[in-house]
């Protein structure tokens, strides 16, 4: 196992630097800079080149790239140029929200792709299989951003049931259980555009696979020797068919915080996905790059827990140097 946990990041680290330098490059190939974005018009271009100077922008792009790659090496993603703040105190205070947001969603995404999805192979051509199949083809269909259009215009312009945007409701000054159903009241909306859009891979994976699982033969010689129903389901045909599922749920991890940067925009949402929108337009360029590379570690990191996870569920699955 550790071995192979080296090997992988090794691997890993070699595609952090691949990444973080490519996106570093787009980034500063972009026509213009930061400074076009907040400067005086009226400034002379002696005094934009000195500020250009001190923000160290006009430097050749791999030097710059040593630069903030040495910076990162410490510890520190850097300033921000817009308003000169912490990059790091930034993504403290949007970090929250997004690992609210996106946990919700994950754990209910799994749930009810793990229930609905044995079911439906259990009972194919019942109900509850046509309606999964229904949601997986609104999920792979439906855009996230007119989904979530559709739901503010229905439930918070026209109903009045949940809130358009935000976090919480700041003036209510609510504590406890009721700052939680608050919240809780905020996140309805994102979570359920999240949610949707999140979880038809997934349950159709988990059909497919457990489906094909119940033909095997191991499932006849179960059901031969008296097993229950319930323990086929469980403890043969899901364990078994939940490879495929898991290295699926390792790679979309990365996925959700894709998916929560729309979500996120549409719903003033707080967090770092509206943050990474924001310094994007602003041409905030320390902030999207410290928001890229946290994004390149969650694809390395859940690809290699997802690797991890094999030799649970499998235990012909053997981790060799």
């Amino acid at each position: 196992m550790l071995p192979f946990i080296a090997k992988r990041g090794i691997q890993g680290v070699i595609l952090l630097i691949m990444v973080s330098f490519i996106s570093f490059a787009v980034m500063n190939l972009a026509p213009g800079n930061a400074m076009q974005t907040f400067i005086n018009p009226r400034m002379s271009p002696q005094e934009i080149t000195r500020a250009e100077n001190a923000l160290g922008i006009n430097k050749p792009i791999p030097v710059q790239y040593l630069g903030w790659a040495s910076n990162l090496l410490q510890g520190n993603f850097g300033y921000s140029v817009r308003n000169g703040e912490s990059v790091t105190a930034l993504l403290k205070q949007r970090a929250g929200p997004t690992l609210l947001l996106t946990a919700t969603s994950f754990v209910l995404i799994v749930f009810i792709a793990l229930v609905i999805g044995v079911y439906s192979a259990a009972r194919p051509y019942s109900l509850v299989d046509y309606l999964s199949t229904t949601l997986v083809f609104a999920g792979i269909s439906i855009p996230s951003f007119f989904f979530g259009l559709t739901l503010i215009y229905l439930f918070s312009v026209q109903l009045g049931w949940f809130p358009t945007s935000g976090f919480e409701s700041y003036s209510a000054g609510h504590q406890g259980l009721a700052l939680f159903l608050d919240r809780a009241w905020h996140m309805a909306l994102p979570v359920c555009v999240l949610t949707l859009t999140g979880i038809a891979g997934i349950l159709r994976h988990v059909r497919s696979s457990v489906s094909e699982a119940l033909r095997q033969d191991y499932i006849r010689t179960a059901r031969s020797k008296g097993v229950g129903e319930r323990a086929i389901l469980v403890k043969h045909a899901l364990r078994n068919g939940l490879i495929p599922v898991v290295t699926l749920l390792g790679l979309s991890l990365p996925a959700f915080f894709a998916g929560s940067v729309i979500t996120e925009t549409i719903f003033a949402w707080p967090g770092m996905g509206r943050l990474l929108v924001d310094s994007v337009f602003a041409r905030d360029y320390p902030v999207s790059m410290a928001i890229n590379t946290i994004t390149a570690v969650l694809v390395i990191v859940g690809s290699l827990v997802a690797d991890m996870l094999y030799g649970l569920i499998d235990p012909r699955v053997r981790f060799d140097g």
